[in-house]
């Protein structure tokens, strides 16, 4: 119990949070600080490939390497581990599996599903409710998550996500009454290592900057920064040193190991400066 509260009071320390009882409010806070602090990224992916450190990380773990190395993760590694402070804080709260991939979070309250999710680059700064008649939607500028009931028995639902008027992924489907567990998504994560894969084929990493109204995105050597008004600046690398000083100066990333991550990429014949 005080090993489980130690790496409770260490996670908020480094959200800048309290401890406090389970509510809204508060679970609103938890995700508007996830999002700014543990950055959504694949190159801690890649070195755990070459590793061969496939899994899960511990919460301790999860702490340690974002100290050590500035990780955040994808999905598995960011929610479930979101997911595990929550649970710790009281929270009434499973993970669900949405398009046979994706990590996502349920938090039960007052009896009424709401839907968490720090692990997919998305505007989801607060609960979502899902339980009303319509779509409900949330926004940063012109990206936009779309959770919507499905024309399907109750309690399912669609996730769409729309960027500059596009739809990009694919759309996300699931059940909020069907309760996972973080050993259910091992063979999702399993798969997500294959060569060719997606975060096994570029160099990403996306963080939320509210102080700058604004949010950082890399992917191999396009740098693209959204502000909450509309407004997209997009720049292109030139070199392996550009990359690692926008992690450093931009994104306040400055312990990733980039250039290892890069090492790996390179390995796989995979080329940052080439546009597709």
């Amino acid at each position: 119990m005080d090993y489980q509260l130690n790496c409770v009071k260490n996670y908020l320390s480094l959200l800048q949070l309290p401890i406090n009882q389970p509510s809204y409010d508060y679970l609103a806070r938890i995700c508007q600080a996830h999002l700014s602090t543990f950055p959504f990224e694949n190159i801690s992916k890649l070195l755990f490939f070459r590793n061969r450190q496939i899994g899960i990380p511990t919460m301790e773990q999860f702490l340690s390497h974002y100290k050590s190395y500035h990780y955040g993760g994808t999905c598995y590694t960011l929610n479930a581990n979101l997911f595990r402070l929550l649970q710790a804080l009281g929270f009434d709260t499973y993970p669900v599996m949405l398009g046979g991939e994706h990590l996502g979070i349920i938090v039960q309250m007052d009896d009424e599903p709401f839907y968490v999710d720090c692990g997919a680059t998305a505007p989801l700064f607060s609960p979502v409710r899902l339980e009303g008649p319509a779509t409900t939607s949330t926004r940063f500028g012109r990206d936009v998550v779309l959770l919507q009931p499905d024309d399907t028995p109750p309690f399912n639902y669609k996730y769409i996500r729309i960027i500059d008027g596009k739809q990009s992924g694919n759309t996300w489907y699931f059940h909020s009454h069907d309760k996972k567990t973080i050993n259910d998504f091992l063979p999702a994560l399993e798969r997500s290592y294959q060569l060719g894969t997606t975060f096994m084929s570029i160099l990403r990493c996306h963080l939320y900057q509210p102080d700058q109204k604004r949010s950082v995105s890399l992917v191999n050597s396009r740098l693209t920064v959204r502000y909450d008004n509309g407004e997209t600046v997009v720049t292109m690398l030139e070199s392996e040193q550009e990359i690692e000083e926008v992690l450093s100066d931009e994104f306040k990333l400055s312990r990733l190991p980039v250039r290892k991550a890069i090492a790996v990429l390179k390995q796989l014949s995979v080329d940052l400066f080439t546009e597709s």
